[in-house]
C-alpha cells in the first residue's frame, strides 16, 4: 500500500515550486503583528518551504515539518538560495509527538480528513508556549459548494469551518477569525478562494 506521503512526493518532485516561492499572503501580511522581534517558529505542513523561508528571512528561528521528503528537499534548496537557515523535520503531523514548544505555529492549507483534524488541533496547542500564537489559513467548505476553482481538496469535508475552530480553540485566545475571500496568487492556487483566516493566542 502506498505511503500517505507518496502523492506529495510525486507532486513536489518537479523542479518548479508547485505553490510558488513567495509566502502565503495572509502570513506575510500578519507577520509583524503577531510575531514581532526574533521568535522560535514551527511551520506545520511546510510543503516546499515558502512560508518557512520567508519567516527565516524576517530573522526568526524556523522549524519546518512535513511528511514529504521531496517538499523538504525543496525547502532546503529555497533556504539556501535565500541564504537563511531552516531546520527541517520529516514527520506526519497525525503521528508526530514533539519534545519541545515554540513561540508560534504557522500552517496554511494543511487539509486533513475530519477524523484527523482534532488531533491536529491538539498538536498545535501542545506545540505552543503560553502566550504563543497560531497563524493559519484553510479553505472552507464553500470552496467546493460554491464552485471556486482556485484549488484545494476535492471534498468539502476536508475543509475547515469557523465553528470547528471555535470548538477546538478557547474563545479567550481568538484574535482573528475571518471568513475571507482572498484572491490567491500562490502557484497552483490562483484566483478568488473561500478561506478561513485564523489567529489564536494560547492563554498564559
Amino acid at each position: 500500500m502506498p505511503k500517505p506521503a507518496d502523492f506529495w512526493n510525486d507532486r513536489f518532485a518537479a523542479e518548479e515550486y508547485i505553490y510558488g516561492e513567495a509566502p502565503n499572503a495572509f502570513v506575510r501580511a500578519a507577520a509583524n503583528t503577531w510575531c514581532p522581534g526574533e521568535q522560535d517558529i514551527l511551520v506545520l505542513g511546510a510543503g516546499e518551504g515558502r512560508n518557512a523561508v520567508f519567516l527565516a528571512q524576517q530573522g526568526h528561528t524556523v522549524t519546518a515539518v512535513d511528511y514529504s521528503a521531496e517538499g523538504l528537499r525543496k525547502t532546503i534548496r529555497l533556504a539556501g538560495a535565500a541564504d537563511v537557515d531552516v531546520t527541517t523535520l520529516e514527520a506526519d503531523v497525525r503521528e508526530w509527538t514533539p519534545d519541545r514548544t515554540w513561540n508560534a505555529v504557522v500552517t496554511t492549507f494543511l487539509h486533513l480528513p475530519p477524523a484527523d483534524r482534532p488531533g491536529l488541533y491538539t498538536l498545535i496547542r501542545r506545540c505552543l508556549r503560553p502566550g504563543g500564537h497560531l497563524v493559519a489559513e484553510w479553505f472552507r467548505p464553500e470552496q467546493r459548494t460554491e464552485g471556486y476553482t482556485s484549488g484545494g481538496p476535492p471534498d468539502a469535508d476536508m475543509m475547515v469551518t469557523p465553528d470547528e475552530l471555535r470548538e477546538h480553540f478557547s474563545g479567550e485566545g481568538i484574535e482573528q477569525l475571518d471568513v475571507a475571500e482572498p484572491t490567491l496568487n500562490e502557484g497552483m492556487h490562483q484566483g478568488p478562494g473561500a478561506t478561513v483566516q485564523f489567529v489564536w493566542r494560547r492563554p498564559e
